[in-house]
């Protein structure tokens, strides 16, 4: 009695993994419509300096590899990107990754994100904004992706 339940079960399985086989354009329609709700999120929640950012803050050395001028860079909420279809090791995969433009982005926002020692009342309200972000748009993400879904099934 028991294989027979077992049977029943492993070929219910098997002929909803065949329906729903998607291929990495269709899982990245699907994974793309997500990232999207979840990078607005992000924008929304990740905290926002004192700095002016209109055309960029120096940092960094000036150095030969810059021509003799300070390096550029832009707010974290402005460097905030997604590929549709692409993880974050540029691996055409149906899986879409949200993360920042570049190595620096993403360290700086680690540094907001989890904290460093001897941290102002303003830092201190500000960390967690990433998982703040995850958990404000989990159900919005879910229903965009289930939308983008039936659309790619139909």
């Amino acid at each position: 009695m028991a294989n027979d339940l077992d049977d029943k079960l492993e070929k219910w399985l098997s002929a909803v993994e065949q329906k729903y086989d998607l291929t990495a354009e269709q899982k990245s329609k699907i994974t793309g419509a997500g990232a999207a709700v979840f990078a607005e999120a992000l924008k929304k929640n990740t905290p926002v300096s004192s700095e002016h950012y209109n055309s960029g803050r120096s940092v960094g050395h000036t150095n030969w590899k810059h021509n003799e001028r300070p390096r550029k860079t832009k707010h974290l909420r402005e460097s905030i990107t997604f590929k549709p279809g692409f993880t974050s090791g540029k691996i055409h995969s149906g899986n879409t990754t949200v993360g920042f433009d570049s190595k620096y982005q993403a360290m700086v926002a680690r540094y907001v994100n989890n904290g460093t020692a001897g941290m102002s009342p303003k830092e201190v309200k500000n960390m967690h904004f990433i998982e703040k972000s995850q958990l404000e748009s989990k159900n919005a993400v879910l229903k965009a992706e289930a939308k983008a879904f039936k659309e790619v099934i139909k």
